[in-house]
């Protein structure tokens, strides 16, 4: 099972690295699901990864109560997220569509698309299939707002898409 562990903010891989070095067991995984953006550098646009969740670390394990008592060893600002005194995994049809988005890697790919009049449709990618949850685009900077719900909470992220026109 999945579950949800907030860190601060930037510091995301760091600790996540932190627990596959000194802390992690056969059969567990901790990991950032990070996305594909568009970073302007002085050579013109490269793709550069980021967090979807910033501040937010996964783990995935059979027993989250020996994990939380393994990450105080890290002695850094680290809680596992709960739902008032229970301790409760990421939903099932949450973790099966991070899972789809991010593949086995968790890295959300760019996306490509294009637009007639108002309405998406996205030929290729991760958010295939998955136009109804795009709130917004910005054809500039190349992404798109999703709605996406994590932990039962309703969450905006951002993904990383190519949008052309058709007419």
């Amino acid at each position: 099972m999945w579950y949800v562990i907030q860190v601060q903010t930037r510091h995301e891989t760091e600790i996540a690295e932190r627990c596959r070095d000194k802390m992690m067991r056969p059969k567990e995984e901790v990991f950032v699901i990070l996305r594909e953006r568009m970073h302007r550098t002085s050579d013109g646009k490269e793709k550069i990864l980021v967090p979807v969740f910033p501040g937010y670390v996964f783990v995935e394990t059979e027993d989250i109560d020996d994990f939380r008592i393994r990450l105080r060893e890290l002695k850094t600002m680290t809680k596992v997220l709960r739902a008032g005194e229970e301790t409760v995994p990421v939903y099932p049809e949450e973790e099966a569509f991070l899972r789809m988005i991010g593949g086995e890697d968790h890295i959300v790919r760019f996306s490509e698309g294009y637009e007639i009049g108002r309405t998406l449709t996205v030929t290729k990618g991760p958010l295939k299939g998955y136009e109804g949850r795009v709130k917004r685009i910005d054809r500039h900077k190349k992404y798109a707002v999703l709605e996406v719900s994590l932990m039962g909470q309703t969450v905006d992220v951002q993904m990383g898409i190519e949008v052309f026109w058709k007419e």
